[in-house]
């Protein structure tokens, strides 16, 4: 769905809430202030950080704030974690071919850190690491790699990445897995909300299996042998039927390089699918249509199938025929 994704960082790849809290409550006591407990913490902070460290401590420096805090950081004995799903979506997106940023208001060496141990270094482009405010930000951001809104999303976890989207005309995406509740985000007026990336990752499959994806495979008039019938009779002989095979592949055309093993071999699928229809007797052509359509999704990685058979003892008629659909999990509803 888009040619462009921008992530943040905290709360949407990556689960750092503990480390910042405890960061955060070590500055909060050097300027003689009470702790806050995590969901105070979640109800009150906010991007720019500025702007919550001058509500809470307002004679404080800046500069000085900034230094406590990374000292902290570095210091807690909290962890950094990968959110689940994090790495398969990234994954997802470089077989897709999407471009991927990251843009967060982390301190750049902290960033660095904290990219490299989960090993997601590879997967962007560039990042944008140390940004105070993104809504201004943004605009600097499309412009360096020359990205369209309109084919580009910002996904992030808090009301200062939806209003950086819907300043710079990009579509914002709001997940649940960091600092804002799901009421916090709506305030913001994201253009989704989603419990997490594995759900994005398969709305974004619906909508392309939805729209007819990016292209599809097709096997015509393909000859099938198989012992199909009510009665015994008709199912004790083998007959011949005709099937036409349609398929979205798992990558788009302009993804596939030219390499084989990035989308369906569908010589070796033909194979397998006359293999199947001969391997055992049915009753009703609409089992065999379904077995070859789930074969092709579960067997090949189609991220939908739709299998018509034709069959041919009718008097009077051509052919009669029934047509089976199947999405992969991601893909279904």
């Amino acid at each position: 769905m888009f040619k462009n994704i921008i992530f943040d960082w905290s709360g949407t790849l990556c689960d750092d809430l503990s480390l910042t809290l405890d960061a955060t409550n070590c500055v909060l006591a050097q300027y003689g202030r009470a702790p806050l407990d995590v969901g105070r913490f979640r109800a009150e902070f906010q991007l720019p950080y500025s702007e919550f460290y001058a509500r809470v401590v307002p004679e404080a420096d800046l500069a000085d704030l900034e230094d406590r805090f990374r000292r902290a950081f570095d210091r807690s004995a909290e962890t950094v974690r990968l959110l689940p799903c994090a790495r398969d979506f990234l994954e997802y997106c470089r077989r897709r071919g999407v471009r991927c940023f990251v843009m967060t208001s982390m301190d750049p060496k902290a960033f660095e850190s904290q990219c490299r141990g989960t090993g997601l270094t590879p997967f962007f482009e560039k990042v944008h690491s140390g940004i105070r405010d993104k809504e201004r930000y943004i605009h600097a951001l499309l412009r360096e790699h020359g990205l369209l809104p309109a084919e580009t999303a910002f996904i992030g976890d808090m009301q200062h990445d939806i209003s950086a989207a819907h300043c710079g005309g990009v579509v914002g995406v709001g997940v649940l897995t960091g600092y804002n509740s799901a009421d916090q985000l709506a305030q913001a007026a994201p253009d989704l909300i989603v419990p997490d990336l594995a759900v994005l990752q398969s709305f974004f499959e619906r909508a392309r299996c939805a729209s007819g994806g990016d292209g599809s495979i097709r096997l015509h008039a393909m000859e099938l042998a198989c012992h199909v019938g009510v009665p015994d009779e008709e199912r004790s002989v083998r007959q011949r039927l005709l099937a036409e095979v349609s398929l979205i592949p798992p990558a788009s055309f302009s993804c596939v390089q030219d390499d084989l093993s990035r989308t369906i071999d569908y010589e070796a699928l033909a194979v397998r699918l006359k293999y199947l229809a001969e391997s055992s007797p049915r009753r009703l052509i609409e089992t065999l249509a379904h077995e070859l359509a789930l074969c092709c999704v579960e067997e090949f990685g189609a991220l939908r199938a739709e299998v018509e058979i034709r069959k041919f003892v009718l008097p009077g008629m051509a052919f009669s025929s029934v047509t089976a659909s199947v999405c992969c999990r991601n893909a279904a509803e």
